[in-house]
């Protein structure tokens, strides 16, 4: 049963949807609007915030007390790719490193339309391997992302072991946004039970990132990609979600190429709901699950 305080955000995104505000806003002031949000968000007790500069990007550490320093999530912001930030993720980082009791590096990869695939990619790819050469554990390395992220996290995976470059030892995602040719049937089948996204501003989406040409390319899209050889992965999206099929088909085409997957259909919820950890229960407990989640993994490591 969902939360009553589930229930309570909902019914707020669905008060305040509005399309028009969405294509009617410019894209810096879009980002504008949700940094100075974001800013003013209370993160949790006891996490320590580092900030660093890795290959010229803008980086941030969040450190929990007591934190196994030997591990870290490198984590992938959502925001369509062409928002977001290690301001608007900083709450939710904190939260993911406060619940699993591990170091998260969240980064501030290329955004489109200004810089299109694969700069972002290529990014990514590059602040994993810089993690390697400092002397860091591949299978002690997590891969977090919510929303778009995730094609980044899926896509970084993919450009690695296609370079026969070590994995991390586990990834998870958060309403996992991986297909920017918009094939999924739940765009359709869940538009009037979704409290947040309209199909109008994912097609805007898709065009910041890249050409249409290349949308159905596994580095762009991972829905299309094939994940033999990756490790474990945790998956968590909300029922109303218009983007729930693709999470469903990341979670299939991984079981079918022999990844072990642990996947979750969270009742009456939406888009990146762990993002409310500091009020909604179901949000909370979600983090509580990728913790397990990923300290089984690493028992079985050992």
């Amino acid at each position: 049963m969902t939360s009553k305080e589930a229930k309570k955000v909902f019914d707020m995104l669905v008060e305040n949807k509005n399309l028009d505000e969405i294509l009617n806003t410019p894209l810096e002031e879009q980002r504008r609007m949700w940094e100075e949000y974001a800013a003013a968000a209370k993160i949790p007790e006891g996490i320590r915030i580092i900030k660093e500069k890795i290959n010229d990007i803008d980086a941030e550490w969040l450190i929990p007390e007591k934190g196994a320093m030997d591990q870290v999530i490198v984590y992938f912001h959502g925001g369509g790719l062409n928002q977001g930030s290690i301001i608007t993720h900083r709450k939710l980082c904190a939260y993911v490193a406060l619940y699993t009791g591990k170091r998260v590096l969240v980064h501030d990869y290329p955004l489109a339309p200004e810089h299109p695939y694969p700069a972002a990619l290529n990014a990514s790819t590059g602040l994993y391997l810089t993690l390697l050469m400092r002397g860091f554990d591949s299978e002690k390395i997590i891969f977090g992302s919510d929303s778009s992220g995730s094609t980044l996290s899926l896509a970084t995976m993919l450009q690695l072991r296609d370079q026969k470059e070590p994995l991390p030892g586990a990834s998870f995602h958060f309403s996992p946004m991986i297909d920017y040719s918009l094939s999924g049937e739940s765009l359709e089948e869940r538009k009037d039970r979704e409290p947040q996204l309209f199909i109008e501003d994912l097609e805007m989406t898709a065009d910041f990132y890249c050409e249409a040409s290349v949308r159905k390319e596994p580095y762009v899209s991972p829905v299309f990609g094939d994940f033999t050889g990756f490790p474990p992965m945790l998956i968590h999206v909300g029922s109303e979600e218009m983007l729930w099929s693709d999470a469903e088909r990341l979670a299939q085409q991984s079981k079918d190429n022999g990844v072990h997957v642990a996947f979750k259909s969270w009742e009456g919820l939406w888009h990146v709901f762990q993002s409310k950890a500091e009020t909604v229960p179901e949000s909370r407990e979600s983090l509580k699950e990728t913790a397990i989640f990923l300290k089984e993994i690493k028992n079985n490591q050992m």
